[in-house]
């Protein structure tokens, strides 16, 4: 047993006055958590965190100020109909439009007449002579289907095109081959009565044509009041659309319309929401499994109970100075509270495990509780110092919200320090009375000349060997481990809001993902324009001068010529009625008129025979899935290919001729809600920049960005701030990292005041580390956003607990064997599994960046955990002398 300490002023006050020190611990607790629930914000806007002084910055503050602010909810409506999908649309903008109180615009494109009236000149000159030949063909089937639109009209005409193409009239082929092709893709499309019958757009057009995806996907946009008290400001707006969108979607002629919602405030809010679930949930599995470790180290419950207690008094006094020194978390700091149980806690466990150790060597509660306490005063100190180092590295980076998680940490460790020096020994202390008393004999220890002690520790050579070898193999590693740029990585897996954002991205017709130039006249837009548009990686610029169709005189022309060629088509209202009694003589003799095309077809080697005979096949399994159904549903699946054919054909082909009675369109003639949404308040032009490809990993989005600002270098907008923000985050944390590297390497020398052994305690870091990302490679995990925090953490971790070890090994007798398997050994590996809990607890996050931090975390106490047990003391062995 070494001997008693001298008394310490911090033991006296524990002693002496127990019930004071926790009446005052729990007092502040209290006060601390009041003053949380009442002042403490959350920042959900990933502006929030970054500088505000940089120039990328500026510029979308520019921006902003200028065209105000565009981070609106995005409602995407998808459909195969797409007057059906306008519909939808329209009733959404209607409802919405009314609601002041949680939107302050509303924008849907499709409700605007500009483009109802307007919209075919939007279509490329191709795409509307394509229209005009697909027309023409199947004209003489309009006239006759809009004045009786059935099945029976549709098989009667064709059967009589057929009729007179085989009687010698060879202008009735391509009408007849055309019609053919559509009705084919329809019978396979409706299948047998479970699919969808072809649209009046997809037999008309190129249903791959732009201005078709367009008309199957439209965007409504919807700028939230944002509510600034709750915890996501735009949270009520949100669930106002999402209840809208539900109510409509009920109805059923809204039927096989799909609805998602997107756009930044989405995005954050199902961040925060599945983060704040996340976060308690880890928070509460880590205190959980923290508690089970204590157990099984402890082997008692009052040990346990004042380890516990003191933690969650030292957590809720971190919150209370997080709310007085900062006031808010953002998506960074709100993980500080499951740092602190991992960290925390290991002040405590020295402590408590020293104390034990003493008694176990016969000294009594009182100077086994003193020497526990005092023995570990300087370890504890400088190896908290080592983490607070590496956290308040984090102040001097450009980015404020690593700056505020650093104030924020750095502070809890200092708070779960004192703690440990004055609320655990007093709860000790007070629980001493029912404390068990205990014998030399009662537990038992590893034995360092043990079979496992001399596998570990009996060939230093050998092991720092081994371990050169590895760290020279992750060098490797090392290199081929990645910072991932992608938001979207971070956000649980199948969010509606990311799965949009990809849809959005890879529609050329809507995309939601663009780069921002800002032009001071027209001349400059239509300069700049036509110079981004020349970029490799740039798609399309979307501007006030798009909305002026270009090749107007050319396209007015087609249009002018297919109104007259449907002048005649004039159709009546459907009536939804089947002739059951003349239905069968009407397919018999088209399939048989189909039949004799095909064959006449064969016979003349014609090219179309191929095309007719896969009709016939497709005809064929039509009828043959109506014969099956003949005593279920064939006649509701007729009246179902009739109506979705037919049904809605009058007013489309009103609405179509209507569109194409266009005029020429001029600037003037943009609507003033679609003008203000490119012309700023000074006059400003901003041109929408859309990339040729996805840009959410870094190399595209570099590329792209760094070919936008070869035209103008104040180019702005989300991917600029995902790029600039995410780099300054990256060589924010590297920064931190080589901070927290001088600044322990400072502490180790002022500890030890020895550069050997200041040189020691950096090889569990340096073996850690290499080890971490050795294991990231190997199970494919990148740095990102959210995990690269560890990279300081582990560095004090890594330092702190190597403190503990080669602290006791130069001031008390016996091998580093000995050590690691003394209490302090101990101690270091439960050190390492409490933080493995907490920080483990983290991946049973949906939060895909959550996720990741625990697994790094995870990664990195193993690799620490080999460093501290195997390597430490092998070079203790061979390089130290005491």
């Amino acid at each position: 047993m070494n001997e008693a300490p001298k008394t310490s002023i911090l033991f006296t006050l524990a002693a002496r006055r127990p019930w004071l020190v926790l009446a005052l611990a729990l007092l502040f607790s209290v006060l601390s958590i009041w003053l949380t629930a009442q002042r403490m914000e959350f920042l959900t806007g990933r502006d929030d965190l970054m500088p505000q002084n940089t120039s990328f910055n500026r510029d979308y503050r520019a921006f902003r100020a200028e065209f105000g602010s565009m981070e609106d909810i995005v409602v995407v409506i998808e459909g195969q109909d797409a007057d059906k999908v306008g519909e939808f649309g329209s009733r959404l903008h209607d409802a919405l439009a009314k609601d002041k109180g949680h939107f302050s615009d509303v924008f849907y494109p499709f409700a605007l007449p500009f483009f109802r009236d307007n919209g075919l000149l939007f279509m490329s000159l191709d795409e509307i002579k394509e229209l005009r030949r697909n027309l023409t063909l199947a004209a003489p089937a309009l006239r006759a289907l809009s004045a009786s639109p059935s099945v029976q009209t549709l098989f009667t005409y064709m059967t009589g095109s057929i009729d007179r193409y085989l009687a010698g009239d060879e202008r009735e082929l391509p009408g007849i081959m055309f019609m053919l092709d559509k009705l084919g893709a329809g019978f396979t499309s409706f299948g047998t009565g479970k699919g969808s019958v072809p649209s009046m757009e997809s037999v008309f057009m190129n249903p791959d044509s732009a201005f078709a995806r367009a008309g199957r996907q439209q965007i409504l946009t919807a700028l939230p009041v944002r509510d600034m008290a709750g915890f996501v400001p735009a949270k009520a707006a949100i669930a106002v659309v999402r209840g809208e969108v539900a109510r409509l979607k009920a109805l059923p002629e809204y039927k096989g319309i799909s609805v998602g919602l997107t756009g930044t405030p989405v995005l954050e809010h199902e961040e925060m929401t599945t983060s704040e679930k996340d976060i308690t949930l880890a928070t509460v599995v880590s205190l959980v499994l923290t508690v089970v470790l204590l157990l099984f180290a402890f082997r008692g419950v009052l040990n346990v109970f004042a380890a516990m207690v003191s933690l969650l008094v030292a957590i809720s006094l971190s919150f209370g100075f997080a709310t007085v020194a900062v006031g808010h978390l953002n998506i960074l700091s709100m993980v500080f509270a499951v740092m602190l149980i991992g960290i925390g806690i290991e002040y405590g466990i020295q402590v408590v495990l020293r104390y034990q150790e003493e008694l176990r060597l016969g000294a009594g509660e009182m100077i086994a509780l003193e020497t526990g306490l005092t023995r570990n005063v300087w370890a504890i100190v400088m190896a908290a110092a080592t983490v607070a180092a590496a956290f308040l590295t984090f102040v001097f980076t450009d980015f404020r919200g690593i700056a505020e998680l650093g104030i924020i940490a750095a502070g809890g460790v200092v708070i779960c320090v004192l703690v440990t020096f004055t609320v655990l020994p007093a709860l000790l202390v007070l629980l001493a009375r029912y404390r068990k008393t205990r014998t030399r004999a009662t537990e038992a220890r590893l034995s360092e000349h043990g079979v496992l002690s001399r596998l570990l520790f009996g060939r230093p050579k050998l092991v720092i060997a081994l371990t050169l070898v590895l760290c020279v193999a992750s060098l490797y590693p090392l290199s081929r481990v990645s910072f991932d740029y992608n938001l979207m990585n971070l956000q649980a897996k199948g969010l509606e809001s990311v799965t949009y954002a990809y849809k959005l991205m890879r529609s050329k017709e809507n995309s939601g993902y663009f780069a921002v130039v800002m032009a001071d006249n027209a001349a400059d837009a239509q300069a700049k324009t036509a110079r981004l548009e020349r970029l490799p990686s740039v798609d399309h610029v979307v501007s006030l001068n798009t909305l002026v169709p270009d090749h107007q005189q050319e396209k007015l022309a087609e249009l002018a010529a297919l109104q007259r060629e449907l002048a005649d088509v004039k159709p009546v209202p459907y009536e939804e009625s089947l002739s059951l009694m003349e239905l069968p003589k009407v397919f018999e003799a088209f399939r048989n008129a189909a039949v004799a095309l095909k064959e006449r077809l064969e016979k003349e080697r014609r090219p179309e025979a191929k095309q007719a005979a896969s009709f016939v096949a497709t005809l064929d399994k039509f009828f043959a899935g109506l014969e099956k159904e003949r005593d279920k549903n064939a006649v509701g699946m007729l009246q179902d290919f009739q109506g979705g054919m037919f049904k809605e054909l009058p007013a489309k082909i009103e609405l179509l001729k209507q569109s194409l009675a266009a005029r020429p369109v001029t600037e003037a003639d943009v609507p003033r809600e679609l003008r203000s949404r490119f012309v700023g308040k000074t006059g400003k032009l901003m041109l929408q920049v859309a990339p040729k490809g996805e840009i959410f990993n870094r190399e595209p989005l570099k590329a792209f960005i760094d070919e936008v600002r070869s035209v103008d270098p104040h180019a702005t907008g989300e991917p600029v701030m995902v790029y600039e923000s995410m780099t300054i985050m990256r060589d924010s944390y590297r920064l931190a990292f080589i901070y927290a590297f001088v600044a322990i390497v400072g502490i180790l020398l002022f500890a030890f005041r020895s550069f050997k052994f200041a040189l020691i305690g950096l090889v569990p870091l340096l073996v850690g580390l290499l080890f971490m990302v050795s294991g990231m490679w190997l199970f494919g995990i990148s740095f990102n956003s959210a995990n690269i925090i560890v990279l300081p953490l582990v560095l004090g971790i890594a330092v702190d607990s190597g403190i503990y070890i080669i602290n006791r090994y130069r001031r008390e007798e016996g091998s580093a064997a000995g050590v690691i398997l003394s209490s302090t050994g101990v101690g270091v590996l439960l050190n390492t599994l409490t933080i493995m809990a907490s920080f483990g607890a983290l991946m049973v996050a949906r939060h895909q960046g959550v996720f990741s931090i625990g697994a790094v975390m995870s990664l990195g106490m193993v690799a620490c955990q080999i460093a501290f047990m195997v390597t430490l003391p092998a070079v203790l062995n061979l390089a130290a002398k005491k």
